[in-house]
């Protein structure tokens, strides 16, 4: 019959390994709560961008000036309209610019627009900085994903 500090150093190595899985399972969970809640501020800046945008292009604004309100909006999350983001202005039945990356083609849009309405839809990869990619190797992957929000606004 073993003694009890046999026992208890049994036991001092079985606490070891269950505190080595449960910290695994506690920092994975750290990093998929950290890497999406990134993707949800980002977002609700990309939704903020679009909103802007899209009222400031319903009150005439060029796309220049469209480019500009969405930079500001989005530049305390280091994205700007490039390679990594881009914007096309729809108003009434005529597609009127697309900025940005020259790939994006926005989704077919379900609703048509009406003649004194604008369309913005701003389209955002999730593979570029500040969304952190972490957990791909754990089939979490954010590669080739993209934020594509559209607003309507009437013209004044």
């Amino acid at each position: 019959m073993p003694g009890p500090r046999r026992r208890r150093k049994a036991r001092a190595g079985i606490s070891t390994i269950e505190l080595i899985l449960v910290l695994v399972v506690l920092i994975l969970a750290t990093f998929v709560s950290l890497q999406f809640g990134i993707a949800l501020i980002v977002k609700q800046a990309v939704t903020h961008a679009v909103t802007v945008a899209t009222r400031e292009a319903a009150k005439g604004a060029t796309t220049d000036e469209l480019k500009c309100f969405i930079n500001r909006v989005l530049a305390g999350h280091q994205i700007a309209i490039g390679t990594n983001a881009s914007f096309v202005l729809e108003e009434g039945l005529l597609v009127h610019a697309k900025i940005g990356d020259p790939n994006f083609t926005p989704p077919t849009a379900t609703v048509p627009l009406a003649d004194d309405e604008d369309r913005v839809t701003l389209c955002v990869n999730l593979s570029a900085y500040p969304i952190l990619n972490i957990l791909a190797d754990y089939g979490i992957d954010f590669t080739n994903r993209k934020f594509i929000i559209s607003a309507v606004a009437t013209r004044e």
